[in-house]
């Protein structure tokens, strides 16, 4: 009998020319207009976000997230959820992302674009399991709830 605890596997921080692929790889052609929503997002629920430098994070089971870069804490409000955390930036990262990747499913589903929604879905749930097994993972749930 195997006891041993699961121990997940961390997203991986790219850097050089592997980030050029990144943004394409989890927003597929729209990659650009999703961006701009991650930092949008950003400002938008982030306390004191004044914009910055993000890192992006790819995960072992595929997709990713975008993130603020270093690890400083970051205090997230949403006022329609009644959300008020302090968060780390992977986080705070994976909970913008997961906004933004959930808005543009949707946004698609509704303009009858069914590939792009498809795209947005699995990257959702691809980034959803890797939040489950996350350590902040009851954070980014209320965050999100």
């Amino acid at each position: 009998m195997n006891t041993a605890l699961h121990a997940p596997q961390p997203a991986q921080i790219l850097d050089g020319y592997v980030k050029m692929r990144f943004l394409p790889m989890l927003f597929a052609g729209d990659f650009m207009r999703a961006e701009l929503n991650i930092y949008q997002y950003a400002d938008r629920f982030l306390s004191d976000y004044d914009g910055g430098v993000w890192e992006f994070a790819q995960l072992p089971g595929g997709g990713g997230f975008m993130k603020p870069e270093g690890e400083a804490r970051w205090h997230f409000s949403n006022p329609g959820n009644y959300s008020e955390l302090d968060v780390s930036a992977e986080a705070a990262g994976i909970i913008v992302t997961a906004l933004v990747l959930n808005h543009r499913s949707w946004m698609y589903d509704r303009h009858d674009e069914e590939e792009l929604c498809a795209h947005y879905c699995e990257r959702h749930r691809q980034l959803m399991k890797y939040a489950g097994e996350h350590h902040e993972a009851d954070a980014i749930f209320r965050a999100l709830d």
